[in-house]
């Protein structure tokens, strides 16, 4: 059986993984898009997907080693 902490890790990495690509796919759409053909616009778009992408990272990461932290003073 699983138990809640074990539900709990594999939720909080797969939302860290997932924040992963998304970082990884929106860096690399900064980085192919051809900036002088699209505008501005589209630019800050870039931009702003890829800040969402990092603060979500982010987040992510506090969440999973907060709750590996709490495993590991558990004994888990």
């Amino acid at each position: 059986m699983i138990s809640r902490n074990d539900s709990l890790e594999a939720a909080a990495l797969e939302r860290f993984m997932r924040a992963t690509r998304a970082v990884n796919a929106a860096f690399d759409a900064t980085r192919g898009e051809p900036h002088f053909e699209h505008g501005a616009r589209s630019v800050a778009r870039s931009q702003q997907r890829l800040d969402a992408a990092l603060r979500e990272l982010e987040t992510s990461e506090r969440s999973l080693d907060a709750i590996l932290s709490r495993s590991a003073r558990q004994g888990h």
